[in-house]
């Protein structure tokens, strides 16, 4: 097997994209049973390149364009393909146990089961890997990466990271999932017949129109997810965990919130801090309600309305509100740390930071949307001064004269937002994707 060493790349990389502008002397790039350590293919255009049974562990292919390309057989282990895109590729049989694919595009992408022989001493054929084919991907990270109708082994164990991962119309069939971080992945429309999901993190999941067939979801925490009614009176989900209803609570959700305004006015002394941890509220009309201080985590609001709603300090952290609408509400110092609120309708909400003490030294406590998942959501005109954005996915987002002045957005991903107007002056943009 040949060794292919770093400045070695250059010109392969030059004769590629010749190749790939039709530019007569081009030569289509080949690693096929290429040997490398830790080299480095930052930003490169490889699109149609083949690496067939190559060995390329600790690669870094960070950004790169990898359309159609072929991994058929590879040895990819402990590689980065953060912000890759690798649609239409082929990775069957790809050995990538610890493979980062962080915001990677992996759409119609091939990861099922594929066996590379080759010629041992002596003439015989054998496999060129060893390894048991159901840890081709162990601790591989998928978070925030899009893999829509990807196809993937029904042997493979998946027991990673894959949160906010999209899987729209994905082949995942026996796929076990067992024990593994599927917060806020989307599942629509995917074939999971045969899965387990046994014990699995799956807090805001996206379940419409996936086949569940024999699907297991014992022990799985399935709050704050979408699925459909069928499936929820139905045996599918019995053994797990689901979001609370409002016929179990012990009040009316009016009459919590009555309480809870007590609450707020008495400064704690009288009424009762509304506790709607858990709790399915799609649909739901509040529009103006007040709920300073509420405990909402891991709620289910999906198409909700709280236009003009007052959540200042309030805590809606790993909530479902896809699609749901916050048109003008006060949410000053609020948390929607890792929640998914793609879709949604935030025009001129207020999530700057709340002053939390007037001394000569104010102290203000800032907005918390780390991790969160806005994808495609209204921003237009929303004040998200001093907030922390960190690691948040806005792409496509529509953040037209936002304000933006002082926020944290490290590691943001802002891919095809629209950012017309937006203030982005002291905004700490490092490792942020997508700013033009």
């Amino acid at each position: 097997m040949s060794v292919i060493l770093q400045n070695e790349l250059a010109e392969l990389m030059s004769a590629h994209c010749r190749y790939l502008r039709g530019v007569k002397g081009g030569r289509r790039l080949d690693l096929s049973m290429h040997s490398g350590h830790e080299l480095d293919f930052t930003g490169k255009d490889m699109s149609s390149g083949e690496f067939v049974g190559a060995f390329l562990n600790h690669a870094n292919f960070s950004r790169c364009k990898l359309l159609q390309t072929n991994f058929f057989g590879a040895t990819l282990n402990s590689s980065s393909f953060v912000e890759a895109d690798l649609s239409q590729s082929d990775m069957r049989g790809a050995q990538m146990q610890g493979v980062n694919f962080t915001n990677a595009i992996l759409n119609d992408a091939n990861l099922a089961d594929g066996l590379l022989m080759r010629h041992r001493q002596g003439g015989e054929l054998g496999l060129l890997h060893n390894g048991d084919p159901k840890l081709r991907l162990s601790n591989a990270v998928f978070r925030n990466a899009t893999a829509q109708r990807a196809k993937f082994s029904s042997a493979i164990e998946l027991s990673t990271n894959l949160s906010l991962a999209n899987f729209k119309g994905a082949k995942l069939n026996g796929v076990n999932f067992t024990g593994s971080n599927l917060q806020g992945v989307t599942f629509e429309n995917a074939d999971l017949r045969g899965c387990n999901f046994s014990n699995a993190n799956m807090n805001s999941v996206i379940l419409l129109h996936a086949n569940l067939d024999g699907a297991v979801f014992d022990g799985a925490d399935l709050t704050a997810s979408l699925v459909h009614a069928e499936h929820v009176v139905g045996e599918t989900f019995s053994k797990a965990k689901m979001s609370r209803s409002l016929e179990s609570l012990e009040f009316s959700i009016k009459e919590i919130i009555a309480n809870h305004r007590v609450w707020v006015n008495t400064l704690g002394r009288e009424g009762k801090r509304a506790d709607l941890i858990g709790l399915n509220l799609s649909h739901v009309m509040l529009d103006g309600v007040q709920l300073q201080a509420a405990s909402l985590q891991k709620s289910l609001l999906n198409k909700a309305s709280f236009n003009g709603a007052v959540f200042t300090m309030s805590d809606l952290s790993f909530c479902n509100a896809r699609e749901a609408s916050f048109v003008k509400a006060d949410c000053r110092g609020m948390n929607f740390s890792m929640a998914r609120l793609d879709g949604a309708d935030m025009q001129y909400a207020d999530f700057s930071a709340m002053l939390i003490s007037s001394t000569l030294n104010p102290t203000y406590w800032p907005a918390n949307f780390t991790g969160a998942h806005l994808q495609g959501t209204n921003l237009r005109g929303t004040n998200f001064r001093e907030a922390n954005l960190e690691r948040s996915m806005l792409a496509g987002a529509d953040l037209r004269d936002a304000n933006l002045e002082g926020a944290i957005l490290i590691d943001a991903n802002l891919t095809g937002a629209d950012l017309r107007g937006a203030k982005l002056d002291k905004a700490d943009l490092r490792g942020a994707v997508g700013i033009k």
